[in-house]
Formats: C-alpha cells, structure tokens, sequence
C-alpha cells in the first residue's frame, strides 16, 4: 500500500525537491574561485551586490568579460545543477583573472598611482637597496663567514708550514 507512495516521494519529490532548494541557494549569487597564496584555489558561492561580489567582508569587482557560466554544486547529475555565472579572483586582488591568460591582469590603482607619480623610478632603487642586491646576496651575513673561513685556511697553513 505504502510502496508507490514511497516510490514516488523517492524518485520524484526528493529530486525536484533538490533542484527547488539549488535554484533557491544560486539565486543572486556568484561562484568565485579564489586562488590563495598556499597556491590552493576555493570554489565559494558569494553573494552578488551591483557590480561587486562579496566574500568574507571583502568586496571584489564584477566584469562581464572575465564571467564565464558554469554549472553549480560540481559533481551532481546534470539535471540537478544550476548554471551559475563564475569569476577567478586572486585573494589579495579585487580585479578578477582572465581565465585565458591568467598572468596577464588589468592595471592595478597601486600600478597606476605609482605611474602617475615622478620619483618612482628613485622609490624603485631606495626600495631595492634597503631589501639587497639584485642578486639577493646578503653580504651582511656571508662576510662574517668568509673572515671565518679565510682565518682558518690561515691557520691551517701556519701550522703547515711551521
């Protein structure tokens, strides 16, 4: 008596009952794919205000060149996903990836505040003189161990030729 009843709910309301509640949880969101900088990358559906994407306190620009359509949870049968508009974001940049050439990005405001300025040619070298040398060659440390070195090289060859 109870098995139709069961079969129907199991094969039919539980499968449209998934793809309401899927419908529900994409509606006005975006899946961001957020590279980190332990080099890992995190699928997180986040929410979609004007032209900004909002993911843990951070708002990230929206630009319809770099969206793509993908289909949403991964790894469920078709017929239960969603398509879902999807941006690649690095997790310390606002402007999105383009997922063609990821390397090559919009010109940041820091890139452009630092074109726009007259010294930074003089900030660029002050810059890199305080870190090291281009060769990133610390010689504050290795002249220690040179002195060390040539010091016991010497003695070596004093009692030699003693």
């Amino acid at each position: 008596m109870y098995g139709p009843i069961v079969l129907l709910v199991t094969f039919i309301g539980f499968p449209l009952g998934l793809i309401i509640w899927n419908r529900q949880r994409v509606k006005g969101k975006l899946l961001a794919f957020i590279a980190r900088k332990d080099k890992s990358v995190i699928p997180k559906l986040c929410e979609l205000r004007n032209d900004f994407m909002i993911f843990e306190r951070r708002a990230y620009e929206v630009y319809p060149d770099f969206v793509r359509i993908c289909r949403y949870p991964m790894g469920w049968p078709a017929f239960l996903q969603e398509l879902v508009p999807t941006v690649l974001y690095d997790e310390e940049d606002s402007m999105p990836l383009d997922w063609i050439s990821i390397d090559k990005r919009i010109g940041r405001s820091m890139e452009l505040r630092s074109a726009l300025d007259e010294n930074w040619m003089r900030k660029l070298v002050e810059e890199t003189a305080r870190e090291g040398s281009t060769f990133g060659i610390n010689w504050r440390r290795i002249l220690p161990f040179l002195l060390l070195g040539v010091g016991v090289i010497g003695l070596v060859v004093l009692f030699i030729l003693r």
